[in-house]
């Protein structure tokens, strides 16, 4: 059988599987060989390392903070601190889980990692080949001009352009000439234009799906000035674009009359699946999702239309690519092989003395946190995440994200995490019938006892969203034993859910966080400066709760 190029790596892939447990331990071997001269090699006798056990009882466990000072040298351009292999960038972190980190990241972790993303991935992705697709982000980055610091996304793709073999042409809406940019202040704008002019789309890539549900958004809020200037073929003298862009905009070739008649016929009809309507050739959409997204989930998908299928893409932060998706519609990844070195570490919340297991000693249906061992320079680095370990695929485990362990609700020692909460939104939305396009969490000590406060943007019908506080209160008693023990006990009193506007964890976003092409989903709160924004933000009718 004739097997396209993502369905040969996604066979590679399976061969690396099958022999993960090998292969894990040449990875080890292969990075204390190469980094045994370096800095933090002797400091850390990785000479002396030939077994897991050997790395375990030399090699401390880490955080960023052991790396902060290496890494400013490195910056300053010293050499051989913490890793042998030449440092191409160094990555800016969203600082959504506190301060703004740097990570090194060499050539050799992105050429380890671009083969099983691009290709492997989206092995049984369905039309993967069958034509081009619509990447959401815009790089901003002049590919004549190396920047050395930069977001893992912009990294990823200027080293598929740097490979070579016109694969971003071949298979992107619009080509590289309208993905990297800087002189693009209006995203969702411009995609939508490209949008509008390619009759065939068979496919939209965004780095996490939180993108894609916010320019469905944009979508059929804005849709009628977009069509009317892919219509007039003008771009819009208001929308802040580069000259090249808008060049390059109306270089596209330029759809029929015939053609964008149907697109507003089909908008003007309404939006529940307004993708296969228009394109009746649309068959996916890939992007980071995973437990933390499922309450907006079901809003997503209803702008894609029957048989269009989900792909929840990779698992992957600055630190390191961790792993894939090779199923859609599945939330469970496979762990990379070559990716790195990995270790597991138990989560069991009274045995903070749990040995780390390898990838041989993990078992279906335990939680871990993971310790990352790059190309890079970071070593048992604690990443933050915990996994739950579903199976495996040949030897390599088979996992799905839970929860970052440092973001939890927490009033009296119950520690809902976000993966509860997520869970709490999606139930919630579907026992008040409401449509949750945001929400967010924090803990309210103010008041003795505490309490949760949620503050969701949705819509629905007005009596719809009458009691819920008290529905929230009810499903979280359901979902959290230690929540539900605490509540009978007056330790912690009923959350309180606040209805806000319309665009305010968007404008929480840019007001506190960072700006990039892509965006985070703003869940889980602790800074009182963005407390009491959300506050603001609340609806007339709600504020009477407060």
């Amino acid at each position: 059988m004739n097997q396209n190029r993502w369905q040969e790596e996604a066979a590679f892939f399976k061969s690396d599987c099958e022999q993960a447990v090998r292969l894990s331990r040449e990875t080890l071997r292969k990075l204390m060989s190469d980094n045994q001269n370096t800095e933090y090699g002797q400091n850390h006798h990785f000479d002396q390392v030939e077994t897991p056990e050997d790395y375990q009882r030399l090699v401390p466990v880490t955080e960023y903070a052991d790396y902060a000072k290496a890494v400013e040298r490195m910056s300053a351009g010293e050499g051989n601190i913490l890793t042998s292999y030449p440092v191409k960038y160094f990555l800016l972190t969203s600082g959504s889980t506190g301060t703004q980190k740097r990570i090194p990241l060499t050539r050799e972790a992105l050429g380890r990692a671009l083969d099983p993303v691009w290709y492997a991935c989206h092995g049984k992705t369905p039309g993967i080949d069958a034509g081009k697709h619509l990447i959401l982000s815009i790089f901003r980055t002049d590919l004549k001009e190396p920047e050395p610091e930069t977001l893992l996304s912009i990294a990823f793709h200027r080293e598929l352009h740097e490979r070579g073999g016109n694969e971003l042409n071949r298979w992107v809406l619009g080509g590289e000439d309208l993905l990297f940019s800087r002189e693009v202040g209006n995203i969702p704008y411009m995609k939508l234009w490209i949008l509008f002019s390619s009759p065939q789309a068979v496919g939209i890539q965004s780095v996490f799906l939180y993108d894609a549900l916010l320019f469905f958004c944009f979508f059929e809020e804005y849709w009628r000035d977009v069509l009317q200037d892919v219509e007039q073929h003008v771009v819009s003298d208001m929308v802040p674009l580069g000259t090249d862009v808008r060049e390059g905009l109306l270089a596209l070739p330029r759809p029929d009359a015939e053609w964008l008649a149907h697109v507003r016929k089909e908008c003007e009809a309404g939006f529940d699946g307004i993708m296969k309507r228009i394109w009746p050739d649309f068959q996916w959409l890939s992007g980071i999702g995973g437990s933390t997204f499922s309450a907006q989930e079901p809003v997503l998908r209803g702008y894609l239309g029957e048989g269009v299928q989900l792909h929840y893409f990779m698992y992957a932060a600055s630190e390191c690519f961790i792993g894939i998706a090779l199923e859609p519609e599945s939330r469970e990844y496979v762990l990379l092989p070559r990716g790195g070195y990995f270790e597991f570490l138990p989560w069991h919340r009274n045995d903070k003395d749990a040995r780390p297991r390898t990838i041989e000693e993990l078992e279906p249906g335990q939680e871990y946190e993971i310790l990352v061992t790059n190309f890079s320079g970071l070593y048992r680095y604690q990443l933050g995440d915990v996994i739950r370990v579903t199976g495996f695929y040949g030897q390599a485990p088979m996992f799905e994200v839970c929860f970052r362990k440092n973001q939890a609700v927490n009033i009296a020692g119950e520690k809902t995490d976000m993966k509860i909460v997520s869970l709490a939104m999606e139930r919630l939305a579907e026992r008040m019938h409401i449509r949750i396009f945001e929400y967010s969490i924090c803990d309210d000590k103010s008041l003795l006892p505490g309490r949760y406060l949620c503050f969701l943007e949705a819509e629905g019908e007005e009596e719809r969203f009458q009691g819920l506080s008290a529905v929230l209160d009810e499903i979280l008693w359901e979902l959290n034993d230690d929540y539900r023990d605490l509540r009978e006990l007056n330790m912690i009193l009923p959350p309180a859910v606040f209805r806000v506007f319309p665009g305010t964890h968007k404008d929480c976003r840019e007001r506190f966080g960072h700006k990039q092409s892509h965006s985070k989903p703003l869940n889980y709160l602790s800074d009182p400066d963005v407390i009491d924004f959300m506050i603001q933000g609340t609806m007339p009718f709600f504020e009477r709760v407060i």
